[in-house]
């Protein structure tokens, strides 16, 4: 199982659309997908180098703020993880674009994504 690097970076933000425009102007970024999931509306901003997710949630949840790893096999992942004692804390999931994404929580608090696009 081969990791391909960092996926993107996640972001909690108060106003979605002045997030965005900062990120498509100062980054010369354009828009990948925006979606709503598990009551939070999900925007994927990036360019050639870097994607950047940016988070807007309709309640008072935790932070958010996570690194996804981009893999090559996301059953891999979990059966490698598996063996080594970590289960999922979420997923995996398939998402509407055709990502599949499985989330952990980190021992020191937080939480890692993968994602096999």
């Amino acid at each position: 199982m081969k990791t391909a690097g960092v996926h993107h970076y996640g972001i909690v933000v108060r106003n979605l659309g002045e997030a965005a425009d900062f990120y498509l102007k100062a980054f010369n970024m354009k828009v990948i997908i925006e979606t709503e999931w598990e009551g939070e509306t999900l925007l994927f901003v990036g360019n050639d180098e870097q994607k950047i997710e940016l988070i807007q949630q309709k309640k008072n949840q935790d932070d958010g703020a996570h690194t996804a790893f981009q893999i090559d096999c996301i059953e891999d992942m979990i059966h490698r993880l598996q063996n080594e004692g970590f289960l999922p804390l979420e997923g995996p999931f398939l998402l509407n674009n055709g990502w599949k994404t499985v989330f952990y929580e980190l021992p020191e608090g937080g939480w890692v994504e993968f994602i096999e696009e």
